[in-house]
């Protein structure tokens, strides 16, 4: 809350250094933005998330391109920056993370068929305490570049699931098993399955799962960051 109020009071400050921004910098400076560990090409980004799933549910979760655009590492200036974005109530640095992500996918020079972008949905209990979805918001930032539809109505949360932070691999995975559901407007469809950081791959796993369960013909994957080993 008190990174929120300091924010609202100094939009112009850095949300990381507290140094003023300058023309052109949103919410991040330049310099704390490169510490953000950003990944050199999107294939590099794509080989380290497939591993990263791989490692933990073989090759069982089958997706079509994946897209991360950092590296995630604990007691980082990203972490602190996605912190304020999740819990802090700065929804909209998640559009602006959203934007850097769209334009981080164009670049790859061809994105294939996608044809919505479908966020991460939260419990409708949790949306109520936070007011809102940090993936919706991410999501909300990469319509703005691929031109596709934020569709939050393929995808729903049916049941309320503990927060992953801190649960080992496994608990992760059989916390979220089971928790999503897709609608019938997913039928044939490629998606664009949204999140903000991949760390086990447990929750864009499940979802994935329901995506395909309920007809749709691809799923692809893109996030903020995907942890990296330490």
């Amino acid at each position: 809350m008190l990174e929120q109020l300091l924010h609202l009071l100094f939009p112009h400050v850095c949300l990381v250094c507290k140094r003023l921004l300058l023309p052109g910098e949103e919410y991040c400076c330049a310099n704390c933005m490169e510490g953000f560990d950003p990944f050199g090409t999107p294939s590099e980004a794509e080989n380290i998330l497939r591993q990263t799933i791989v490692c933990h549910f073989g090759v069982h979760f089958p997706f079509e391109r994946g897209w991360c655009r950092y590296q995630f590492h604990k007691k980082s200036a990203l972490q602190q920056a996605l912190h304020s974005m999740k819990y802090e109530g700065l929804f909209n640095l998640g559009t602006s993370f959203g934007r850097q992500l769209g334009e981080w996918m164009l670049s790859d020079g061809d994105i294939g068929d996608i044809e919505c972008i479908v966020p991460v949905p939260l419990h409708r209990l949790k949306k109520t305490e936070r007011s809102y979805n940090q993936s919706e918001k991410i999501a909300e930032g990469l319509a703005q570049l691929l031109k596709q539809p934020v569709r939050s109505d393929l995808l729903v949360r049916k049941r309320y699931t503990v927060s992953q932070t801190g649960l080992t691999a496994e608990a992760r995975k059989i916390n979220s098993e089971g928790a999503f559901l897709a609608t019938k407007g997913v039928l044939g469809r490629h998606v664009l399955l949204v999140d903000d950081v991949v760390t086990t791959g447990a929750t864009l796993a499940a979802a994935a799962q329901a995506l395909r369960e309920g007809g749709a013909r691809n799923v692809s994957l893109a996030a903020v960051a995907v942890a990296a080993k330490e």
